[in-house]
């Protein structure tokens, strides 16, 4: 009966035990900085079309310090963002170059410098990205609709007469 009793006593400590360890776990997955929370913000204003502010807060994140390794290429995106839709497109690409460096496998990253290319007219270079971006999200809708516009504008600036600029 000891023996019994023991044996249950020594499972009932390695259950709290890994209880406890889970909630360790689970307690460390919450902690907040403040850098966090600008990347957060900055996604926001983003979402909501602020590009400049959306810029500010994801290179105050990146200055703060206190960004977690998981969030800081996605403040080096949220900065890409902000910036190729104010127009900086080669900060814009250092910051999407730096992002991509990061974290190689997510295809928003690639997606978002092909949006640099894009706007830059550089069509060639802006499907290759969409293509690449394509390689880690196979058949992803944005990438497709990206494409699909790509492949438009570029054959349209090429079939147009010589000497007419486009509107």
């Amino acid at each position: 009966m000891t023996a019994l009793i023991t044996k249950h006593r020594v499972a009932f400590v390695a259950l709290i035990a890994a209880a406890l360890t889970v909630m360790a776990s689970l307690a460390a997955a919450q902690q907040f900085s403040a850098g966090n929370g600008l990347v957060n913000e900055s996604a926001y204003a983003l979402q909501r079309e602020q590009w400049k502010k959306g810029a500010d807060l994801a290179m105050k994140a990146l200055r703060s310090g206190e960004l977690s390794p998981e969030n800081t290429p996605a403040a080096y995106n949220n900065l890409c963002i902000g910036l190729t839709r104010t127009g900086k497109f080669d900060d814009a690409m250092a910051a999407c170059t730096k992002a991509i460096t990061m974290k190689p496998r997510q295809w928003a990253f690639y997606n978002n410098r092909a949006n640099i290319y894009f706007h830059q007219a550089e069509f060639d270079r802006a499907l290759a990205e969409y293509y690449k971006a394509m390689t880690f999200s196979p058949g992803d809708s944005v990438l497709m609709q990206n494409i699909a516009l790509t492949l438009k504008v570029r054959r349209d600036r090429t079939a147009r007469p010589s000497g007419k600029r486009l509107s």
